[in-house]
């Protein structure tokens, strides 16, 4: 499955027109990419109908670590999303597993993808994560190809991976660098990138991004999803 990431409607109908059997994006609240344009609650619903209209997968995200007092919040949104069957979508992406817990209680049958955020990478994991009503794991960009075989061998969960893109300077989901620098936690989808700033006239912390197509074969021989 060739999964792409979506900041607004141009860029979902460019996915799609390119192929991608299936889109991630999120709603103006509780996505960890808060800076993209993101979707309105009647948007996330068009947004779905068109994915499925073609055929293609949608998966929400919903992977901020989440205040007690935003928990009423966020279940509204669960239930916009999951109330409706011909609008629900195919998974929602997760991290922070007391909202988990909810949404599964509540909807038991919605497949739930942990988010990179959640920082697991482990076969044990990967059992406490199924136990929690989870069916997907999106690895951390870290691991190394053998860690990613055994881990495809020692799970029943599908694992997901990044093959494009920007490469945390950080454990993935552990970073506190952006919130110590100004007040903006990576983890409620803020990042301010300071990773990214040269220091003393280079930039000895920013990583070279992903980029990783021409490894898809030897993915899926690994067993990736």
């Amino acid at each position: 499955e060739l999964l792409a990431p979506a900041g607004n409607a141009d860029s979902l109908r460019a996915a799609l027109a390119a192929g991608a059997d299936a889109l991630y994006f999120g709603g103006t609240s509780f996505s960890n990419r808060m800076r993209a344009k993101n979707f309105g609650d009647s948007e996330l619903s068009d947004a779905i109908r068109l994915c499925h209209s073609v055929g293609a997968a949608a998966h929400i995200t919903v992977n901020t670590r989440v205040r007690d007092r935003e928990m009423d919040d966020i279940l509204r949104l669960a239930d916009t999303l999951l109330g409706n069957p011909d609008t629900a979508p195919d998974a929602l992406i997760v991290a922070d597993f007391g909202i988990a817990r909810e949404i599964h209680r509540r909807y038991p049958d919605i497949a739930l993808h942990a988010s990179t955020q959640t920082s697991l990478s482990s076969p044990a994991d990967c059992e406490i994560l199924a136990g929690m009503g989870f069916t997907r794991l999106v690895i951390p960009r870290e691991l190394s190809s053998g860690e990613i075989r055994r881990l495809c061998e020692s799970t029943p969960l599908e694992i997901e991976m990044f093959i494009h893109g920007a490469h945390c300077v950080s454990c993935s989901g552990q970073c506190l660098f952006s919130y110590t620098m100004g007040g903006r936690s990576g983890n409620r989808g803020e990042c301010a990138q300071p990773c990214r700033l040269p220091y003393n006239g280079s930039y000895p912390l920013s990583l070279r991004d992903l980029a990783l197509a021409r490894y898809i074969p030897e993915f899926i021989d690994m067993g990736v999803a």
